[in-house]
């Protein structure tokens, strides 16, 4: 082919035909620059395979991400509810200083309550490869690149509180040390590998009236009811926060796929 507009210019060039050779020679150009274009578009269309395929991956690897945090923050909420329930309750045992009133539940209200804490350890690891790598301008949504970056900034409000919180647990198994293991349910005690305690109201009933008398208590549970709900608003928000990203994604697998 090349042998053949060589020959073909030179045929023009011999019989001096310098306007037709100029036509010519732009007619080459021409076609040169449309493969070259051609060329490009080809390639440009392969870039774009390769982009798609990584970002396909990306999403499946995110929504997989995703799917275990939108099932952890459902589960530690209704736990998280469970603890503030019962530490109002004790709350309310504490302000009513009647050794009467709920005695038999108060065991439950202390150690699923004041000792209870739960902590949520969200799975940031695909979101934060692809930070460090750079990968997250594959992404071409940009509220799902903007929600992942709320969600990963709105995580470090929750290990905040952790410290307090702990402080708060620790204090407050200080201040209901004497109880030992008057308390416990069966369940707990199974769970310990320790039998039936024999029930003894009046040890009960005195051991319920000096804990009445600890003001350390009551503002300690208060705190720690307070910490708990705050940190029961960020899981919920989080939680909205999988949903949201969960249904951006599967939008964009759906599109794509």
């Amino acid at each position: 082919m090349i042998k053949f507009f060589r020959k073909i210019r030179q045929n023009l060039l011999s019989e001096s035909k310098f306007s037709k050779y100029l036509i010519y020679a732009i007619g080459e150009i021409i076609l040169v620059v449309i493969g070259i274009l051609i060329a490009l578009q080809i390639n440009n269309w392969n870039e774009k395979q390769k982009e798609e395929k990584s970002e396909l991956l990306i999403l499946k690897t995110l929504q997989k991400d995703f799917i275990e945090n939108k099932k952890m923050y459902s589960e530690i909420v209704d736990k998280q509810q469970f603890v503030i329930d019962n530490c109002k309750s004790l709350i309310k045992c504490f302000e009513n200083k009647v050794v009467e009133y709920k005695r038999d539940s108060i065991g439950t209200f202390i150690y699923y309550g004041a000792f209870n804490y739960y902590g949520a350890e969200p799975i940031l690891g695909s979101y934060e490869a692809l930070i460090g790598s750079g990968d997250l301008k594959t992404l071409t949504n940009e509220t799902l690149k903007s929600n992942l970056a709320l969600f990963s900034s709105e995580i470090n409000q929750g290990f905040e509180d952790e410290i307090s919180a702990m402080n708060l647990l620790n204090t407050l198994n200080d201040e209901f040390s004497s109880i030992g293991t008057l308390f416990l349910d069966h369940k707990l005690r199974n769970s310990m590998g320790l039998g039936k305690l024999k029930e003894n109201i009046e040890i009960k009933d005195k051991t319920i009236s000096d804990l009445y008398q600890n003001s350390n208590i009551l503002h300690s549970l208060a705190m720690k009811t307070g910490a708990e709900l705050n940190r029961l608003k960020l899981h919920l928000k989080m939680l909205d926060y999988s949903t949201e990203i969960l249904n951006l994604i599967k939008s964009e697998l759906q599109e794509k796929e």
